[in-house]
């Protein structure tokens, strides 16, 4: 019995491991997965330094959203501090004004995107290698 504790201890450990390798290895290195979904969000910081962090783009009728569903968000942290952004997409920069909108309906409602765009099995595949981190929905308006 105590070889299969140690044993799932293991287990779970080195899961945990894994994802926060994942985790830190996608906020630094920032791949390239789905071109047609992704984007890439231009923050600014408080000296006026620019900064680009790709970033998955989901879309309804009405809106533009990007999330910060990582662990490491350093452009949700800048966002709230200056919410004038630009959004290079499909070779294009645009500016916006980033509306970061914490709430249950609105985190609701980037999910079921994301639902809808991957699947469920991929998203919650996604989720959990992200260790389940809140998603902050941040709705990005035309300037």
């Amino acid at each position: 019995m105590r070889r299969i504790a140690i044993g799932a201890a293991g287990l779970v450990a080195g899961f945990l491991g894994l994802a926060l390798v994942l985790e830190a290895y996608t906020a630094v290195s920032q791949p390239v997965f789905q071109r047609a979904h992704e984007g890439v969000l231009v923050t600014f910081d408080e000296a006026g330094g620019r900064h680009q962090t790709r970033l998955a783009v989901v879309g309804d009728d009405d809106a533009i959203w990007v999330q910060s569903g990582h662990y490491f968000r350093g452009w949700y942290e800048r966002v709230l501090a200056n919410p004038e952004v630009e959004l290079e997409r499909d070779g294009e920069l645009r500016p916006y004004l980033a509306v970061p909108i914490d709430t249950p309906e609105s985190e609701a409602h980037v999910i079921e995107l994301l639902k809808g765009r991957a699947g469920p099995l991929r998203y919650y595949v996604i989720r959990t290698l992200l260790l389940f981190a809140d998603i902050k929905p941040v709705r990005l308006d035309p300037r």
